[in-house]
């Protein structure tokens, strides 16, 4: 008899486990190959190539616009970062109508790249990561991506 192996579709899952790839090839400096190993993984992940490329690409543009490096738990961890907790629900919230506008979800607004990087992960990764809405807390003006000094 063959093993059946269940497929990963947890959006939240495959969002992890290639930001923790996408962190521990950037943290070393290997950018050579970077992509194409983030695409492999993607695609173990059961995800088409560009959806694993527009995923980096909103890594890129979410790290542009903090100024920073995303924090991530190690690969093997059970919990998430304050970022990827972050990553999880920008990638859920509804957007607003304008660039640069806030939303009850969104007090804050996103810059027009970082909108339409989140459009076009949604567009290209499909039902694959369909995530479940997670507004941020509504009268929270700050930033999920916000963490404490130190931290």
């Amino acid at each position: 008899m063959e093993h059946i192996v269940q497929p990963d579709t947890d959006g939240e899952f495959v969002v992890i486990r290639l930001l923790r790839h996408y962190r521990g090839v950037h943290h070393r400096d290997e950018d050579d190959g970077a992509l194409a190993s983030l695409v492999a993984l993607g695609q173990n992940l059961r995800l088409p190539p560009a959806g694993s490329v527009a995923l980096a690409s909103f890594f890129q543009l979410t790290e542009a616009v903090l100024g920073r490096s995303l924090v991530t738990e190690c690969c093997c961890s059970c919990n998430y970062s304050a970022d990827e907790r972050a990553v999880i629900r920008l990638l859920g919230v509804p957007l607003p109508r304008m660039t640069g506008t806030g939303t009850i979800e969104m007090p804050h607004g996103l810059p027009g790249a970082l909108a339409w990087a989140i459009l076009s992960v949604r567009s290209l990764c499909g039902a694959i990561l369909s995530l479940p809405t997670r507004p941020f807390p509504v009268g929270d003006p700050a930033c999920p991506f916000v963490h404490p000094l130190g931290a």
